[in-house]
């Protein structure tokens, strides 16, 4: 009987510990924020920095990190028994909104700005990484209530279908600017094609748990649905059970294509600006196709009910103890790969920005940025369109902006963050510019920090880089 419980929950938790940690490659408030850098062009194709009549990006990298879970809030030290619990009631709390543990990582190759007086034009190549995995909610709360109430139709949905997405790919932009109005709006666009080189996007996995009336049984059923594709041919081997990752090709097959827009108006006063990033179908996966399926032949297994207080103790949950359960019985995660299948479609997620700057004094700028983001992952498999969760994520941020001379510039910002109803209030961030000569430049930005102690952070986003301007001119 503890055997099925420890069985199910294991198959639970190894399912969500194969994702990896989604990012959506959230940009920084504070870089949007900036007059100098010219890499805020990417989240907004109308802005271009007037200072110089080219410039030249070099590699630079982003890194966004976001998740519901601190270490201080779901551990506990007993320093007399020498154990370290988690707070089961603390998790529950935490999970409550269905959040997802997200990382992203932007990698800048080389972007180019040329300013032909009234238009510029922008050339970019980028590399992105985003991953992230929902976290289980429903084992937990099983794990701490037991099935009790919960019988007949009452199902209990221990993993939904919002569990993995992973996806790593190249991105080539062109964009195009116009100055309008004696050079007080702005207008821009850019096309961008998309080459993706590895995704796995969750199909259709869950884990539910049914009791019957009398209590006399459960029944769980098990079900691992994920689509993979990409230039890494994935393969299994049913005897041994190792997975093998293999270069298929070092140029892909599956493409896409997105498209931004957005506007800039500027006075002596004030600035105000919209734009609407990575609006299109996203990426059309079609080489190397798999599917990731639960390897038994029966998913579904009948159990008589169980005892779960012996793996809670005062409303925490013995790691200990969960970790022998999650070791014994984790072949029930076994999973095979299936070759073929339909080609499908993944989005990328778009992002709204809209924001206002009031010119203080010389120098001295402060406003106000709303950042939002939508996900919406799997869109169509072959010729069917998939419904799944969508995620709503925003950042606003109270911001702070001083230009000292010709080269330095240094941000600082406010944050309140939401990722589908919940709320984190304080997340501080700053950056700095510097410009020496007005032809090399430096930039180094931390955006959204929760907490100093990187263990307690739910939030973070980190920028750095270099960037090379030519033909300096003076800002129109």
């Amino acid at each position: 009987m503890r055997k099925s419980i420890a069985r199910l929950a294991a198959v639970a938790l190894l399912m969500a510990a194969m994702a990896l940690p989604q990012a959506l490659n959230a940009q920084s408030n504070i870089m949007y924020g900036s007059s100098r850098n010219p890499l805020m062009n990417t989240a907004n194709p109308a802005f271009f920095p007037s200072r110089s009549k080219v410039y030249l990006s070099l590699p630079g990298v982003n890194l966004d990190f976001a998740s519901p879970l601190a270490y201080s809030s779901i551990f506990q030290v007993d320093t007399a028994a020498q154990k370290t619990y988690i707070n089961a009631n603390s998790l529950l709390d935490t999970l409550a909104n269905g959040e997802k543990i997200r990382f992203g990582t932007n990698i800048n190759a080389v972007g180019l700005g040329l300013n032909f007086g009234n238009f510029f034009l922008t050339l970019s190549a980028q590399a992105k990484v985003d991953l992230g995995f929902g976290l289980p909610q429903g084992l937990v709360t099983f794990l701490s209530e037991g099935n009790y109430g919960h019988t007949d139709d009452d199902v209990i949905e221990l993993i939904d279908g919002n569990l993995i997405s992973a996806r790593v790919y190249g991105e080539g932009a062109l964009g195009l600017g116009v100055r309008l109005m004696d050079d007080h709006l702005t207008v821009g666009a850019r096309i961008k094609m998309l080459v993706g080189y590895l995704d796995l996007s969750n199909a259709g996995s869950s884990l539910t748990l049914a009791t019957a009336p009398d209590y006399s049984t459960m029944t769980a059923d098990l079900n691992l649905d994920m689509n993979y594709a990409g230039a890494v041919n994935l393969t299994r081997d049913t005897v041994t059970g190792r997975t093998d990752f293999q270069i298929g090709s070092y140029f892909p097959q599956n493409y896409g294509l997105n498209f931004d827009l957005g506007a800039h108006y500027k006075n002596d006063l004030l600035e105000v600006s919209a734009s609407i990033i990575d609006l299109g179908p996203g990426i059309h996966w079609t080489e190397n196709i798999k599917k990731v399926v639960s390897a038994r032949e029966s998913n579904t297994f009948t159990f008589s009910g169980v005892d779960v207080t012996t793996l809670m103790h005062g409303g925490t949950l013995d790691s200990t103890y969960s970790q022998m359960l999650i070791d014994s019985l984790s072949t029930l995660a076994e999973y095979k790969v299936i070759d073929g299948g339909n080609d499908y479609w993944t989005s990328i997620p778009t992002k709204v920005n809209v924001g206002g700057m009031f010119r203080l004094t010389t120098g001295v700028s402060a406003g106000l940025l709303f950042h939002g983001e939508f996900e919406r992952g799997l869109v169509k498999v072959g010729e069917v369109f998939k419904t799944q969760n969508v995620g709503f994520y925003s950042r606003t941020s109270l911001l702070a902006r001083i230009n000292i001379h010709d080269w330095v510039e240094v941000v600082a910002s406010a944050s309140v963050l939401t990722s589908n109803g919940s709320w984190s209030w304080t997340n501080p961030g700053v950056g700095l510019t510097l410009t020496p000569f007005r032809t090399l430049q430096i930039y180094t930005f931390l955006d959204y920090i929760s907490n100093i102690y990187l263990v307690d952070a739910k939030h973070l986003n980190v920028s750095v880089g270099l960037n090379l301007f030519l033909g300096n001119s003076s800002e129109r």
